[in-house]
């Protein structure tokens, strides 16, 4: 069985083939710029008024890294999504919403982003998803928006998934890399460097200490006249997409930092799982022992393994990871 051609014009194809070779050229982990490319194809393809990326977080929360308003950035937030709009509606449905589908009822029924006074006329709202070996697994969507009625057509919306899906492949690579990575002990990033919310705040001192010595360069620059008019602004707009994407990685980052307890915890096994439990309680070595009727051997036995999967040492540190999932849970719940 051949895969289908996809039933775009020669100008969208060449649009998108250079699209692709431009994403697969881009650095490893420079998200930000993968989801400006995206929105810049598209609006070379067809109109583009608003856009966004939003990262799951369970099955209620969603986290934009990238929205942008016109030509202004907005500043990456973290939202539930509202239960009958367009995010949940293609959670839900695993497939792509168009407004044309129901006159736009389900965007209508979502929340608002960016200029509030102006609404969207035309929707499309596709689904990113991870591609493990058993089966898909959503994990965000990427919409676009028109103030214009009737823009977004059969050819937009195809041109519109394909590059999803190659957004899709592009931040897998780069979470299988990390994945890989991680399986490495000492070495940054991986099980003995855990993340953390102190990693998270180690990250941002050291960003934003880098950001401010090219805000001094630049600065420098300018006042010595080393700069004509294009050139200043080209340094300018080089700040803009750092603080961008500055604002992006952190978002992303924040996601994996919610989502790190929980994955700790999913390798445990079940008898594990009740020695964390009581020890984020606070018990002891022989308070666990008791409460499990197992010997205190035992217990440290099963604490080595639980401080290897963790790549963890101190007590301390273990016992406020599992109760950051345990609340998460209890929050779920």
């Amino acid at each position: 069985m051949h895969p289908r051609v996809l039933d775009v014009g020669p100008q969208t194809a060449a649009i998108l083939s250079e699209a692709h070779r431009k994403v697969n050229a881009l650095p490893g982990g420079d998200h930000y710029r993968r989801y400006d490319l995206m929105r810049n194809v598209m609006a070379g393809i067809t109109s583009v008024d608003a856009f966004y990326v939003g990262l799951f977080q369970g099955a209620t929360r969603i986290r934009l890294p990238y929205c942008y308003d016109g030509e202004k950035y907005d500043v990456p937030e973290t939202h539930t999504f509202a239960p009958n709009g367009p995010t949940a509606w293609v959670f839900r449905e695993q497939r792509t919403y168009r407004y044309r589908m129901d006159g736009g009822k389900v965007v209508r029924a979502g929340l608002s982003f960016g200029d509030p006074r102006k609404l969207s006329a035309d929707v499309v709202t596709v689904p990113l998803f991870r591609v493990p070996e058993a089966r898909r697994e959503i994990f965000g969507v990427v919409s676009m928006h028109s103030y214009q009625a009737d823009v977004y057509g059969d050819e937009e919306v195809a041109a519109f998934e394909w590059l999803a899906e190659v957004l899709s492949r592009a931040l897998n690579r780069d979470w299988e890399d990390d994945r890989v990575i991680s399986l490495l002990p000492g070495v940054a990033g991986g099980s003995a460097v855990p993340l953390t919310a102190e990693s998270v705040v180690d990250y941002v001192v050291n960003r934003l200490d880098r950001l401010r010595g090219q805000l001094q360069e630049t600065a420098g620059q300018l006042e010595h006249g080393q700069f004509g008019t294009a050139a200043a602004a080209g340094a300018l707009d080089d700040l803009g997409h750092e603080c961008g994407s500055f604002q992006t990685d952190l978002t992303e980052l924040l996601l994996r930092v919610d989502d790190e307890p929980s994955r700790r915890f999913g390798l445990l096994t079940e008898r594990e799982q009740a020695v964390a439990v009581l020890l984020a309680a606070g018990l002891t070595n022989p308070g666990i022992a008791e409460r499990l009727s197992i010997s205190a051997e035992t217990v440290k036995s099963h604490l080595a393994r639980i401080r290897e999967k963790y790549g963890m040492t101190e007590r301390s540190l273990l016992a406020d990871d599992i109760s950051a999932h345990l609340g998460r849970t209890a929050r779920g719940n």
